[in-house]
């Protein structure tokens, strides 16, 4: 914290010298201060994207603007956490240029434990054998370790507009991240045992674009290239089972993402015709590539005698090569008065062109060799839209969109269920979108406007009678099933006067897969916001209600099979419906005491969501229901339930031109009611390792703070 104060002082004083005499091109000001905290308890959630702690603060800005030249620097919380610092100038009428540097933390808990020995780690150990692993957390080797990722971004960009009429532009940044995050290594074994692992974050990405072009007032022409590094220094991390009941001990390996490259070459044009018209064309090529280690061999046996099976690759890495082709085009016209019109055409090509891996099929070695499935696609989209003002305050808009998407490779349905229900891969979608507006603005002080879309989306199965979407189990690829969708949006803005504004809004959203056996079949959503403010005698209130409910309904099977075949213990259906009633609501004030010297300004905000997750399952048998087990009770009822409260306060005091004061206040508290929580332990039943992750999102906190402003 003194490193922060002291760069902070630092900062504000270089500057500062430069304020005396006149037409003195700088201004700006620096500010340090204080902030207290009373915290009912430590919490993530709380600083999830914030470094917000008991002590001092400090920043500032400054400009500098001769008429000729020109720069700006504006930093913040220097040395902490959560510290910024951005830079940018230039010379007007012919270059600009920008730096900044960013630091701000990610986190997800405090204070966790874990059964093993070096968390963060890439090879996580226990400190004996794992049938020795203590039931009672507190006994674990690492009982005080934080999930948590620090980010540092560092960027820059020049523009260059003096050899007009060409234009030149450069932007390259630099994310580094470093850390730990919860992730789930599972039991090969048994199912329902799980072992939350603390997993090492250390990569970074790094990027370059640049962009030289030409223009007039009739044409624009511009070239771009870019470039894009990913290199993860934490790919493999290796972790001991702690599900080993024999003397042999079994490992498993949690894959990263691997490091990748990839290279764009953009090109944007655009033209102005007669008629009013204007022609664009865009068009782009992006390669990307990435290079991994396979693993060659794969963990089977039993808890009490793990066995290692080599797979036999057909080579020992892996190399990802796909490549990205789109061009676009659109003519916007004005081909009669009151009337405009927009044709447009685009077109994406994927290319999967990585390497093919044969190994041999672990769980049946006799049956032969697996290969992995390359997947590649190409999407046209040709679409129209026509704007017509019938009135001076009343225009309607139309439009049309047409999509055919042909996919090659890959799986998305299957027909293990049943050869009359799904199909081997879904070659082709249609999607058929039409769309409609009407903007009425009847008053000068009213305008209102109406929405509304249909999709209509059809595959190749519509082609055989009787076929359905039948999705294998734990896939979610409800963008490929034949879908119908209705999309609603009213909007009214309200402004009778300059101290009164209000807007509504009404959307509504309705997706059916009518057509789909197993996967999403339904979503739902409705929205209500009103928001508005008002301006008397120099103090403005302000205030807004947002009112969501949305659901979503899906069905799934446990054991494979055909799903409309009688249910028995071992293969079955099951359904979720999820259900979310979210509601926002919050009112404030601005006002000053004492004009152009003393302000107080004020707000609260409320929100709470109430979830729901209702289940059924055709499993329940006689002996199911005699332990009390039935569809009325195995539903989740506090799924995601929150409410989030915050008041803020602040006092300012402007003592002269120069100098001022804020005082402020902040209470925010935030309350978590979820199933998947409630009554957590760190071995739960099964057993399962846990590490507490998720477990301290509630809080209650008191920020108290004080500003000193100087201003030159």
């Amino acid at each position: 914290m003194e490193r922060r104060l002291l760069l902070a002082c630092l900062f504000g004083l270089f500057f500062a010298s430069y304020s005396y005499g006149e037409d003195n091109p700088f201004s700006g000001g620096i500010f340090l201060g204080g902030n207290a905290l009373n915290l009912d308890h430590q919490s993530a959630k709380f600083n999830e994207y914030n470094a917000i702690a008991p002590g001092l603060v400090g920043g500032g800005n400054v400009s500098y603007d001769t008429g000729k030249y020109h720069f700006d620097a504006d930093a913040a919380y220097l040395g902490g956490d959560d510290m910024y610092l951005k830079l940018k100038g230039g010379k007007w009428g012919s270059f600009k240029y920008s730096l900044y540097y960013t630091e701000f933390p990610h986190n997800y808990s405090f204070e966790d434990r874990t059964i093993y020995t070096n968390p963060g780690a890439q090879n996580l150990t226990l400190p004996g054998k794992a049938s020795a692993t203590p039931q009672n957390s507190a006994l674990w080797p690492s009982t005080s370790f934080d999930y948590g990722i620090r980010r540092k971004d560092i960027g820059g960009s020049l523009d260059v507009t003096a050899i007009s009429p060409f234009f030149f532009n450069v932007t390259s940044n630099r994310l580094q991240r470093e850390g730990d995050m919860p992730w789930s290594g599972h039991d090969v074994y048994n199912f329902g045992k799980t072992v939350e692992l603390p997993l090492p974050v250390n990569d970074h990405t790094t990027n370059a674009n640049v962009l030289l072009g030409w223009k007039n007032k009739q044409f624009y022409t511009a070239l771009g290239g870019g470039f894009s590094e990913y290199g993860n220094q934490a790919e493999f991390t290796r972790f001991q089972d702690p599900f080993t009941t024999g003397a042999t001990q079994a490992y498993g390996t949690l894959v990263g993402p691997p490091d990748n490259r990839s290279w764009t070459l953009n090109f944007n044009g655009t033209a102005k015709l007669p008629l009013s018209s204007v022609f664009a064309l865009n068009a782009g090529f992006q390669n990307n590539t990435s290079r991994t280690t396979l693993l060659n061999t794969i963990e089977t046996g039993t808890a009490a005698a793990p066995t290692v099976t080599t797979l036999r690759l057909s080579q020992p890495t892996f190399n990802g090569n796909v490549d990205y082709f789109n061009v676009g085009a659109n003519l916007t016209s004005n081909p009669m008065k009151d009337l405009t019109t927009k044709l447009y055409f685009k077109y994406l090509d994927r290319r999967d062109n990585s390497d093919v891996v044969t190994f041999t099929n672990p769980s049946s070695p006799a049956s032969g060799s697996v290969t992995n499935s390359l997947f590649s696609y190409n999407k046209t989209s040709v679409g129209a839209e026509a704007t017509y003002r019938f009135l001076k305050n009343l225009k309607g808009i139309i439009g049309y969109d047409f999509t055919d998407t042909r996919r090659e490779g890959g799986v998305d349905f299957l027909t293990s269920p049943s050869s009359a229900l799904g199909i081997d891969n879904v070659p082709r979608t249609v999607d058929n979108t039409f769309k409609a507006q009407i903007v009425y603005n009847p008053f000068d002080w009213l305008g209102t406007r109406l929405k509304y879309q249909k999709l209509y989306r059809g595959t190749d199965t519509e082609l055989q009678p009787g076929t359905a979407n039948v999705l294998a189990n734990n896939v979610s690829r409800f963008d490929i099933g034949k879908q119908e969708q209705d999309m609603f949006k009213l909007t009214a803005d309200i402004s009778p006067g300059d101290a009164l504004n209000v807007s509504f809004e009404y959307a509504y959203k309705l997706d059916n897969y009518n057509s789909t056996v197993l996967g999403l079949t339904k979503a739902q959503e409705n929205e209500f916001i009103v928001d508005g403010s008002y301006v008397w005698k120099g103090m403005k209130f302000f205030a807004f209600f947002d009112y969501d409910v949305s659901s979503t309904e899906q069905t799934a099977r446990e054991g494979g099979g055909n799903p409309n075949t009688a249910p028995t213990t071992s293969a079955f259906n099951w359904n979720a419906n999820q259900h979310n009633n979210n509601y926002a609501y919050g009112a404030g004030t601005n006002f000053p005491i004492i004009k152009n010297k003393l302000a107080f300004i004020v707000q609260y905000d409320f929100e709470q969501n109430n979830g729901t997750a209702n289940f059924t399952s055709q499993s329940f048998t006689a002996a199911n229901t005699n332990l009390g087990i039935n569809n009325g009770n195995i539903n989740i009822g506090p799924w995601d339930d929150y409410t989030r409260q915050n008041i803020s306060a602040r006092l300012v005091y402007d003592y002269n031109k120069d100098f001022g004061l804020i005082f402020g206040f902040l209470y925010s508290q935030f309350r978590l009611n979820d199933g998947q929580l409630n009554g957590y332990q760190y071995v739960a039943p099964g057993p399962s390792y846990l590490s507490g992750a998720y477990t301290d999102g509630s809080y209650k906190a008191n920020v108290y703070y004080v500003r000193a402003v100087y201003r030159f």
